[in-house]
């Protein structure tokens, strides 16, 4: 009989460790997280560069009137794209260490959607939780950075 409880209690503590792993690993899509469908969104570029030994920072304020064309390509963009849950998204809400040069920003949404990507980590913040940007590689962060870099840079937007 105590065998069996034994049994028993592994087998539902093999489960329960299956059913977390299963739901830290499950993709999520980025566009279904982020509800910035018809509402303005206002974004920010920040570049790092260094010259002559000194750090500067350069920074790029866009808005994006709800509809419009640059808009409706940072929702397509985002719709192409899925996270997962990662340690840092139960344990340290700020751990994303900032590497890379490039950062993305974006805020909207009627209940103040945020997202900030980096080119430099595989990391990315979705609503201030820390999250993973595909899987194993850093690759798919820093493409997404990329692009929504280059959507925002377009000749259409509105810049402040």
């Amino acid at each position: 009989m105590v065998r069996k409880i034994r049994n028993g209690i592994l087998i539902l503590l093999a489960a329960t460790i299956l059913a977390f792993a299963a739901w830290m690993l499950w993709p999520r899509s980025l566009g279904d997280a982020l509800e910035l469908e018809n509402s303005e969104l206002g974004a920010l570029i920040l570049t790092a560069h260094v010259r002559d030994g000194k750090a500067y920072q350069e920074q790029e304020d866009y808005t994006l009137p709800a509809g419009s064309d640059q808009a409706e390509a940072v929702l397509d963009l985002l719709e192409q794209y899925s996270y997962h849950l990662c340690w840092d998204s139960l344990t340290d809400p700020g751990g994303i260490s900032v590497a890379g040069d490039v950062s993305v920003d974006l805020v909207g949404g009627r209940e103040l959607q945020t997202l900030s990507v980096y080119n430099g980590t595989g990391k990315a913040r979705v609503n201030g939780r820390v999250v993973r940007i595909g899987y194993l590689a850093q690759g798919k962060a820093a493409t997404l950075c990329e692009q929504l870099a280059a959507v925002l840079r377009d000749e259409s937007g509105v810049a402040n």
